[in-house]
């Protein structure tokens, strides 16, 4: 098992945020996921992986928010979380990474921080904590001592976070910058795949999306949920797929509305024809 911890933290109330909303910040919806199943995978995907991964919120969650990730789901109150944090992590953890929930866009920085010596803070364009690397000592005295992840990360050696890495959610402008950072990313995964994007910035494409390869994707597409779209098919302009399943050799003429259905292979569907239900 791996010797580090990875601990996304979700403290923050809706009123400390300009989003203007009833529901805290890291709940918000990004590209079919959560801001903290985003900052999660980060984390989970990060080389070493980490033996234990840990969401800490004063509210109780829905599993779903962590989704297929192995996640505990840890519920304390914003002062006195480290305790409880504590008590989850398993023999023979040496060092802690924690990070903001709503840091969505983090990625490779990760690697590089995990892979120094503890003591160090990722930080945004303005100095803003993204991620603190601690060994477990530090971090219990900072943690007794602060609530926040700016306590857990003051005072540390500071390394600037990659532009499209430091992105922390605050408002609605930086949900739409995360949006599209996540965006190209999965856009560039598909490209790689052999899929075609005729105007790829004009497109939104969820996380859990798939599309086989010679499949070409019109302007103004938009593909959520766990949709699934086989290869050698044509999605023209502005149609709108959800949770569906369409084939191979599929042409969908453009301004369709799929949702929850399947397109056989082959089908032509012609301009602003319906499927599903509203």
């Amino acid at each position: 098992m791996s010797d580090w911890a990875g601990i996304a933290l979700a403290l923050r109330r809706p009123e400390d945020d300009g989003m203007g909303s009833r529901l805290p910040t890291y709940l918000h919806p990004l590209a079919g996921r959560s801001l903290a199943w985003h900052a999660l995978r980060a984390m989970a995907v990060a080389s070493p992986p980490p033996g234990k991964l840990l969401l800490v919120s004063p509210i109780d969650l829905d599993p779903a928010v962590v989704g297929e990730l192995a996640a505990d789901l840890v519920t304390a109150p914003r002062e006195s979380w480290w305790e409880a944090v504590a008590s989850r992590l398993p023999a023979g953890i040496r060092s802690l990474l924690f990070v903001d929930a709503a840091a969505a866009t983090l990625a490779g920085s990760l690697d590089r921080l995990v892979a120094g010596p503890p003591g160090r803070v990722l930080v945004g364009p303005e100095g803003e904590p993204l991620a603190a690397w601690l060994d477990v000592e530090g971090a219990a005295d900072r943690a007794l001592s602060g609530a926040s992840l700016d306590d857990l990360a003051y005072g540390l050696e500071s390394i600037p976070a990659p532009v499209d890495e430091a992105t922390l959610v605050r408002d609605r402008a930086g949900l739409a910058r995360a949006g599209r950072v996540i965006r190209d990313r999965i856009v560039a995964r598909l490209l790689e795949a052999g899929v075609t994007f005729l105007l790829p910035e004009t497109v939104l494409v969820d996380v859990d999306v798939q599309v086989g390869p010679d499949t070409v994707i019109y302007p103004g597409v938009i593909l959520e949920g766990r949709t699934s779209i086989g290869a050698e098919t044509v999605v023209g302009p502005g149609c709108r797929i959800i949770d569906s399943w369409i084939g191979s050799g599929v042409e969908l003429k453009g301004w369709n509305y799929i949702v929850g259905s399947s397109i056989r292979n082959r089908a032509v569907l012609e301009p602003y024809v319906r499927r599903g239900f509203d």
